[in-house]
């Protein structure tokens, strides 16, 4: 009995590995066939709207007080994000504000009846069960759903996981502030409407500027043009300027085109693996100690988004790329293919992939 025991025990050790190995290949390939879907759901959306959807949709709030502001009397950064906008101005003042590529992305991935289930009148939050700042006044509770908690399966890897960060580990669709008079509020059971993929916003800086305080978008990307003063607490559809910045398929407002993508559609990310945080990480090279990951697909900005500026696989920045696959990050290029990257890929080249039209030759990769 001991004999067949060990045996048994030997034939356990031995094939066990090998059915991990498998199953991690098969995740591996299911993961590639995401990217594969998504990068011809972005083609077909081009093919018709002679576009690619915008990275997040941006507009302006214009506050009581005149001034243009995240906080009524105060001036500063205009609010980047639906989270910041929220506290401050009705649900059905901002439209698509706050949505990000992937939600325009739906209909070209057979997900056309949760686009429709879309209040195009209120923007990203209240179309979210994501409640900040302890408001009780969430249009889900009247309407019954949300649409921006449906998971979408194209949207996860299967070698990560199956739902919306909980919390405690992912920041629900916000970027990490050191005020910590922001509340964020998830109600029991929202799980739904996570995201293991990000589109490329090209290799600069996009949330994370060391010499700031803040997870925020740089200098460049909060300049605005053709500002104008109300008083009347409307939404401005002036210009949002980040011209250093629009290096990247997918940014603020963007409208890249095909012809826009000087570096070949070969040699040009769309997409990839996003770097995901399960617990806190203490990042030495922010101000702010502890960070989290961004999540849900329907947020624009750093859910999102992410920036070559650093290498992949790297678990340093939720900006960056990064997925759960030994040694490589799994990409969507512009050309509608999909391919790993090795994580020990060259600095320079993997900047260079994330940036459409840089002039900068690509060797293989």
């Amino acid at each position: 009995l001991l004999v067949v025991i060990a045996i048994i025990a030997i034939l356990v050790a031995i094939l066990l590995p090998a059915v991990q190995r498998a199953r991690e290949a098969a995740n591996k390939s299911r993961c590639l066939n995401n990217l594969k879907q998504m990068v011809l759901g972005l083609h077909n959306y081009h093919d018709t709207h002679n576009t690619f959807p915008p990275g997040q949709i941006v507009t302006q709030w214009q506050n009581t007080n005149n001034v243009l502001s995240n906080t009524p009397g105060n001036t500063g950064p205009l609010p980047q994000y639906a989270w910041q906008i929220e506290p401050y101005s009705n649900f059905q003042n901002l439209g698509y504000h706050g949505t990000s590529w992937m939600f325009h992305l739906l209909p070209y991935i057979e997900q056309g009846n949760v686009y429709k289930l879309w209040r195009t009148d209120y923007n990203v939050f209240g179309n979210s069960e994501i409640n900040f700042d302890n408001q009780l006044t969430l249009p889900w509770l009247t309407l019954g759903y949300a649409p921006a908690q449906t998971d979408i399966p194209t949207f996860y890897c299967p070698s990560r996981r199956a739902n919306l960060g909980s919390t405690g580990q992912f920041s629900q669709s916000k970027y990490i502030d050191t005020d910590a008079t922001v509340k964020i509020i998830v109600p029991p059971g929202v799980k739904g409407g996570g995201t293991d993929y990000a589109g490329c916003a090209g290799s600069g800086i996009l949330f994370n500027d060391v010499t700031r305080s803040l997870w925020d978008l740089t200098t460049a990307q909060l300049s605005v043009a053709n500002s104008v003063s109300n008083t009347t607490g409307t939404v401005l559809n002036t210009n949002y300027n980040q011209q250093s910045q629009n290096i990247g398929m997918f940014y603020a407002n963007s409208s890249v085109r095909m012809g826009d993508i000087k570096d070949g559609t070969t040699q040009t990310i769309m997409i990839a693996e996003a770097e995901r945080f399960e617990t806190l990480k203490l990042l030495p090279q922010n101000r702010t100690p502890l960070q989290f990951a961004s999540d849900g697909w329907a947020w624009g900005g750093p859910a999102t988004l992410f920036t070559t500026l650093g290498g992949p696989n790297k678990r340093l920045n939720y900006a960056y790329a990064g997925g759960p696959h030994d040694e490589v990050v799994q990409v969507g290029l512009a050309d509608g293919s999909a391919r790993p990257v090795s994580q020990s890929v060259g600095l320079g080249i993997w900047q260079a992939l994330g940036n459409t039209s840089a002039g900068v030759p690509v060797p293989n990769f």
